[in-house]
């Protein structure tokens, strides 16, 4: 077998295995790419207002409003919006057993809380099938690295078997020919949308085995300069102690109830005089659980890079002290880096016309398995008719053979 055969085979191979489980990751990836802007059109009223002619109320006032309306419930983080009509949110503390609570959008104004969310079920099993197909998380992500290993072979595979033998026939590669139709047409469409698209799929890949391998993200990470700390052991199984165990639990969500209502002012103050000159546009607040926790401000400036460009300020709660202060500008560059890989793997990093690109190249996914398989079936249609052919060449000739000796 030559090496052009084999990797011939190969791309047939991945195409019509992996690439049609590629195709629900492309569904799925191109309508998270506008998760947001689809929610606000559904939600009208909830995740933005019109242009407010109020004053934002201050995070104080977001969470005593909150904790009037639901005193059962606590607020693990507050997010605030420094862009007029967006209104803040509010995650939950996740219920025994849950990784993550509840999120919600509260009144800017009172911090009661908004209706729930209209589709956010639906994103988040979206989400769920594009990260892990479904599956446990840990299996999930592993089975979900092995087919961007496969995308990546089928794209960096695609390249090579068109790579024309003379370097200057490259802009052959994009040239239609409008008198081309049927299987013709559909092959050459495949080739020149698939090179187009390489460029956007080598960078999603590359990301994704990033996140699916822990062999691949620890070294990495560490190589970039900023480790990942050791993941926590899981946790032991049900035992017989597991009646002290809820008594503690019980103890520890009574001491946060008892601190519900820790007051932030002062912190909230000291954060937005930190924040000076640049300003803010969009704050994380770790709600304390206590009087003398320090409160975790994750913060983004006016005119960020991208999304998690993120600065981190930790202030006391009780005397406005700023702890710790860390900038994403003042990251070396593996930090940097780091921080780029998710805005790379959706696109923001290059603003709304990547977005566009990777919402177009997710979608393209289903169509090179369509495409794939009916070139696939088409070959082994023709290779068929081939067989049938020569098989009826072979049998006229014997036949033609056996009269002639006959005679003879």
């Amino acid at each position: 077998m030559t090496t052009r055969k084999f990797w011939t085979q190969l791309h047939w191979l991945l195409g019509i295995t992996a690439g049609t489980i590629l195709l629900l990751i492309g569904l799925t990836g191109a309508t998270l790419a506008f998760r947001q802007e689809i929610t606000e059109l559904i939600n009208p009223g909830v995740l933005r207002i019109a242009a407010p002619s109020y004053r934002p109320a201050t995070p104080d006032v977001l969470l005593q409003g909150f904790a009037a309306a639901e005193p059962e419930r606590r607020v693990a983080t507050l997010t605030l919006y420094a862009e007029p009509g967006r209104t803040p949110k509010a995650i939950l503390e996740p219920a025994p057993g849950e990784r993550r609570g509840d999120v919600i959008y509260l009144n800017p104004v009172t911090g009661a809380p908004l209706p729930d969310v209209t589709g956010a079920e639906v994103f988040e099993v979206a989400e769920s099938l594009h990260r892990w197909l479904l599956l446990p998380r840990e299996l999930g992500r592993v089975v979900t690295g092995v087919l961007a290993i496969g995308l990546l072979v089928l794209a960096l595979s695609g390249l090579y078997l068109r790579w024309p033998r003379d370097w200057k026939s490259v802009a052959d590669w994009w040239r239609i020919d409008r008198k081309t139709r049927g299987r013709a047409l559909l092959r050459r469409l495949h080739l020149v949308v698939g090179t187009a698209c390489l460029v956007a799929y080598v960078p999603v890949t590359l990301t994704g085995i990033f996140w699916a391998f822990d062999g691949v993200r620890d070294p990495v990470s560490a190589w970039l300069g900023e480790p990942r700390p050791p993941r926590a052991p899981a946790r032991p199984m049900a035992g017989k102690n597991d009646g002290a165990k809820a008594e503690k639990t019980a103890e520890r969500s009574a001491e946060k109830k008892a601190d519900r209502h820790v007051p932030i002012d002062a912190a909230w103050q000291a954060f937005e005089r930190a924040a000076v000159p640049g300003g803010w546009s969009e704050v994380i607040v770790r709600v304390p659980t206590g009087a003398k926790a320090p409160i975790l401000f994750t913060w983004l400036d006016t005119s960020p890079a991208h999304e998690r460009a993120r600065n981190r300020t930790t202030i006391k709660a009780d005397s406005g002290e700023v702890v710790k202060d860390e900038r994403y500008g003042a990251k070396a560059v593996g930090g940097q880096v780091l921080a780029a890989i998710y805005p790379l793997h959706m696109g923001t990093l290059f603003g709304l016309p990547g977005r566009i690109a990777m919402c177009i190249a997710a979608l393209m996914l289903p169509a090179f398995t369509i495409t794939g398989w009916w070139l696939y079936l088409g070959r082994k249609r023709l290779e068929r008719e081939a067989a049938e052919k020569r098989l009826r060449k072979a049998s006229s000739a014997g036949l033609a053979q056996s009269a002639g000796g006959a005679q003879a």
